[in-house]
């Protein structure tokens, strides 16, 4: 399959997967190392990472060694927040986990020219810094950024902004026009994951050849036919996408390889995909069945590389 192989999976076209991997995967394990409790890193030493006690420092030895590190203070640890002051020097740093309340003091953290990745995480309890950072001025050797969240508020351009010239972003929209702006604003953008996408039309502010798309919790009336408004997309994946979904839609997609629909309950016209002339993978889970029997049995003949419709 040439570059169709995912990683980890030979033979097997993984080209969401694989973007994903290439962006935002951490690097090989011995690089890994959290910064905590015991408590807070349990889920980073469960898988053979290293722990740094919040307040210590690294090991000598484990200096060069660190390109992947988690910041993992306790609630009571941040309302003082404040960065670890060995931070500057990670000469092999390339990516960073943070909550929220850490991210302005990035701004004079002594990483800016060695970060790859950020990802932020948002917790209901953490206090809201009072100035978003300037990612683009702090941060400019960033390619992607992670906004893990669980609640609607804040959003995004309230702890970072305005962005650099990322190629992988993921990020909640919730309705938020400024969101959609930062979208806007990175004509670099190869891989874009909206979550919360509710009714926007995201369509209308991307302004990026994507390679690789997520679309996730959107309403009824979401024009999922725009879709053909990005025929350069390689890699789509639908969850949660609450609109009627016309797979005639993916025709206008002729660079599409993978395509995977997750929890979207109204799949019409799925025989289209049978015509589509690189389709290579097809996923669809919990989306109701819209295949049936007869149309699972033509699937199956069709030879498609990666083919998992068992649970539609």
């Amino acid at each position: 399959m040439g570059d169709d192989v995912g990683v980890g999976q030979p033979g097997i076209v993984n080209r969401f997967e694989d973007s994903r991997y290439r962006y935002v995967h951490p690097p090989d394990r011995p690089g890994i190392f959290g910064a905590g409790n015991a408590a807070e890193c349990d889920y980073l030493t469960v898988d053979g990472a290293v722990r740094i006690p919040w307040g210590g420092s690294p090991r000598p030895g484990d200096v060069e060694r660190i390109r992947s590190l988690h910041l993992c203070p306790t609630p009571a640890q941040l309302r003082k927040p404040r960065l670890p002051a060995y931070l500057p020097s990670l000469v092999n740093l390339e990516s960073l986990s943070v909550p929220a309340p850490l991210v302005p003091h990035l701004a004079s953290g002594g990483v800016g020219g060695r970060l790859r990745t950020l990802t932020v995480h948002v917790d209901h309890r953490d206090p809201i810094p009072e100035e978003p950072l300037d990612a683009a001025a702090a941060l400019p050797g960033l390619t992607a950024l992670m906004w893990v969240s669980g609640i609607t508020t804040p959003r995004l351009p309230r702890i970072v902004d305005p962005l650099p010239p990322l190629e992988f972003l993921l990020t909640n929209v919730t309705g938020d026009p400024a969101v959609l702006r930062q979208v806007e604003s990175l004509p670099t953008l190869r891989h874009l994951e909206l979550i919360d996408s509710r009714n926007a039309d995201v369509f209308d502010h991307i302004r990026a050849p994507l390679r690789t798309l997520e679309l996730s919790g959107t309403g009824r009336a979401f024009p999922i036919h725009r879709l053909s408004t990005v025929p350069t997309l390689e890699a789509l994946r639908l969850n949660t996408v609450r609109t009627e979904i016309d797979c005639a839609v993916f025709a206008t997609l002729p660079e599409l390889v993978d395509l995977r629909v997750l929890n979207c309950p109204r799949v019409v016209n799925v025989e289209a995909l049978l015509d589509h002339p690189r389709l290579a993978s097809v996923s669809f889970l919990s989306s109701r069945n819209p295949f049936g029997k007869e149309g699972k049995a033509l699937f199956k003949s069709r030879g498609f590389a990666r083919l998992d419709i068992d649970y539609s």
